[in-house]
This record gives structure tokens, C-alpha cells and sequence, in this order.
């Protein structure tokens, strides 16, 4: 049996070799460039081969790329903090006056238990964002002194 004897029929002896014209690729054809009809009498680009690379090249493995901590001054971050929730707290009165200027339909009663209904909502929010700023600048002084976790 030869290499060829899983392209032969069954009843084929093994001097016969296969049809060798099927398994080659259809041969290429030169590159045709097509020209505007502006740039005829230009010369066309002819492409430059490029050089194959001698050995394979990897990237450098992740722990490699990615970057160690970033040390930043306590007060910075303390700023960042307090700039972040004040922002949220102005966000939160404005957001107040904006829902207290809007028409409430209905009779004066009414309109005032929406408007308190308002009020007890957004300062509600602004007191979860102050105790929120007071958890975060805690757990950024504890951070500071090397406490990551309350045993």
C-alpha cells in the first residue's frame, strides 16, 4: 500500500496513483492594479515585500505589564474623598429645590404634604451621603495605619 491508498477506490491496485491535479491550489495571478481614470499616466505603486521575521516574537507575560501600587499622600486622598461627597450633598440640595419649584397640582393641604414628602426624601439622601463620607475617610485613616480588617 502506498500514501495514496485513501484517495483509490477499493479496486484500484496500488501502482495506480491518485489524481494529483485536484489537490493543488489553482495557480496565482499577478496583481492587477486598477487606475481612476484621472491617474492614468501616473505611475502605479508597486507594493514593497516585506521581510519575514527571523524568530517569533511573544509579548511580555501580563504580571510583567501590570503596574505595582501607586502611592499617593494621605491628604490627597482625603481631598478626593471630601470633594466626591460634598459634590454628592450639593447634588442632593439641589436636586430638592428643583422638586420643591415644581407646579404641584391639587389643594394647598396637599401640596404641602408633597413638598415635605420632598424634603424628608432628599435629606434623608444627604444624611446617607455624610455618613458615607465619615465611613469612608475612617476606613482611609485605618488604611493609613495598616488596619485593613476589623477582627
Amino acid at each position: 500500500m502506498n500514501k495514496f491508498s485513501a484517495f483509490m477506490s477499493s479496486n484500484e491496485s496500488d501502482d495506480v496513483k491518485p489524481n494529483i491535479l485536484l489537490l493543488k491550489p489553482p495557480p496565482s495571478r499577478p496583481f492587477h492594479a486598477v487606475v481612476a481614470p484621472g491617474r492614468a499616466r501616473e505611475v502605479p505603486h508597486t507594493p514593497r515585500e516585506v521581510k519575514p521575521a527571523l524568530d517569533i516574537q511573544f509579548p511580555l507575560a501580563p504580571y510583567r505589564q501590570t503596574p505595582g501600587p501607586i502611592k499617593t499622600s494621605q491628604t490627597y486622598l482625603r481631598t478626593l474623598v471630601l470633594e466626591r461627597w460634598d459634590a454628592e450633598i450639593r447634588l442632593c440640595d439641589e436636586s430638592c429645590r428643583a422638586q420643591l419649584s415644581e407646579h404641584i397640582q391639587g389643594p394647598a393641604a396637599h401640596q404641602n404634604l408633597v413638598r415635605e414628602m420632598i424634603k424628608v426624601r432628599w435629606n434623608a439622601e444627604k444624611k446617607r451621603c455624610e455618613e458615607s463620607r465619615k465611613v469612608q475617610l475612617l476606613e482611609l485613616l485605618l488604611a493609613a495605619h495598616g488596619i485593613t480588617t476589623l477582627a
